[in-house]
């Protein structure tokens, strides 16, 4: 079990000083908090990965959310943790005493926006995932992948993946034996290039294509592109490049438009 050392710092996560070291843990692959336990620091990923999870009754892991650089988790508003969080690569964290974030949040307003913005943006991951697993098993990695894009660091210009297969099945709802076989067919049909631990996306000519782009930027950032330079920019990046490869067309990240 991990030894916790509660960050005092009155201000919100990213104002905090990232040389004190004092506050910071370095965690090589195991449990960050265990389930169920007293719910009184929030923990802000320095490096590496931690992913969130619980032990079903049948035994089977599911994993609720993945964290990454600058990401956030346990800011659930109980008493205890409701999920465990493990670190699935070497982990650096910092962490900070949730009754000392809510005091500053009673009084500092730029704070209080702050918790308010990392909370619902974890709502919209959660949503976003919720209903993702009411889709296919091939619906289901392609969301996975362009999760990775908007939310993983890149890794020479490739999509990051440092979690194993048996992770993103367990996140998904899946087989490691489906998880390999979908991906192993989006790589035969050109899509993508699996490397260890990460993915490249294959080039795609959008030629032909030009009515339809506007409306995969919609799909992707829940707008059109202001402006046509906007538009070409975001196509040769890796969220753009996504888009165009498996055709999303899903209104603000799988939104409306795909519940309809």
């Amino acid at each position: 079990m991990c030894r916790e050392r509660v960050n005092e710092c009155s201000g919100p996560i990213t104002w905090c000083n990232r040389s004190a070291d004092r506050h910071r843990q370095d965690i090589p692959f195991r449990k960050i908090v265990h389930e169920n336990a007293p719910a009184n620091n929030v923990y802000e990923v320095i490096s590496g990965t931690v992913c969130t999870c619980k032990v079903l009754k049948n035994g089977r892991r599911q994993i609720a959310g993945f964290y990454f650089t600058d990401d956030v988790f346990g800011l659930e508003s109980a008493a205890k943790y409701p999920l465990a969080a493990e670190a699935i690569t070497k982990t650096e964290i910092r962490i900070f005493n949730k009754q000392t974030l809510t005091a500053s949040a009673s009084f500092n307003g730029e704070v209080a926006h702050h918790l308010l913005t990392l909370t619902a943006r974890e709502l919209a991951r959660q949503e976003n995932l919720l209903f993702s697993l009411s889709r296919s098993a091939e619906d289901r990695i392609v969301y996975f992948i362009v999760e990775m894009v908007q939310r993983a660091p890149p890794k020479d210009g490739r999509i990051a993946l440092p979690m194993g297969r048996q992770d993103i099945a367990d996140y998904l709802g899946l087989t490691i034996e489906t998880v390999s076989r979908i991906l192993h067919d989006l790589e035969r049909r050109g899509a993508i290039k699996i490397r260890y631990r990460s993915i490249a996306l294959r080039d795609q000519f959008v030629e032909g294509r030009a009515g339809e782009l506007p409306d995969l930027f919609e799909g992707i950032k829940g707008r059109q592109p202001e402006t046509k330079q906007e538009l070409d920019e975001w196509l040769v990046s890796l969220e753009g490049r996504a888009a165009t490869i498996f055709n999303l067309t899903f209104l603000s990240r799988w939104g409306e438009r795909a519940r309809s």
